[in-house]
């Protein structure tokens, strides 16, 4: 065996990526549009996301308030049915009307708690954060936001129940702080 079967390496904490509490995202939907199984193998889903908010939370600079306009969640469900596949690209526009493209990938795992949800059936209930991760970028060329252009999010993701048909989605939403140090 080598020699790196026999040590353990050893790594500095300080060097890894830290996340600070950024954005809370909400949005609903009430429709789904099945596309069929796809040349992956996946089920392809489209979801269209109807109004939703998108805010800083105290603390994280630049402050920002979006509505949420439109936009589409292309969700692929795995040929397995274990996991499902955010692809989302939405606009989202402040009260001054400056507008910015939220784009995000994920996965969340499909279990007994999440497939209602995500199935509309009449029963579900809103599931804990823990299924779903995402990573989040936004794109805006208005000078204000564009300090959002060169962060990095990663995201926690539920669904929630809503009133009748509506399910929602909520994330909490952390910017990744680059580790420091020279280990």
């Amino acid at each position: 065996m080598g020699s790196l079967g026999k040590k353990a390496v050893v790594t500095a904490a300080a060097s890894f990526p830290t996340a600070q509490p950024a954005l809370r995202l909400k949005t609903g939907f009430n429709q789904k549009f099945i596309c069929g199984d796809i040349a992956s193998g996946a089920t392809l889903v489209a979801v269209p996301l109807i109004g939703g908010t998108l805010e800083s939370v105290e603390g994280f600079e630049p402050k920002v308030k979006f509505d949420i306009s439109n936009g589409t969640d292309w969700f692929r469900i795995d040929p397995d049915k274990s996991h499902g596949r955010m692809s989302v690209k939405a606009l989202a526009t402040d009260e001054k009307g400056l507008s910015v493209c939220i784009v995000v990938e994920g996965v969340i795992t499909l279990n007994e708690t999440t497939m209602p949800l995500v199935f509309g059936i009449p029963e579900a209930q809103t599931s804990p954060f823990g299924f779903g991760i995402e990573s989040l970028k936004i794109e805006t060329g208005h000078e204000e936001y564009k300090a959002l252009e060169s962060m990095v999010f990663a995201a926690s993701q539920r669904f929630l129940k809503e009133d009748g048909d509506l399910i929602g989605v909520e994330a909490r939403i952390s910017q990744i702080i680059p580790g420091s140090g020279m280990e």
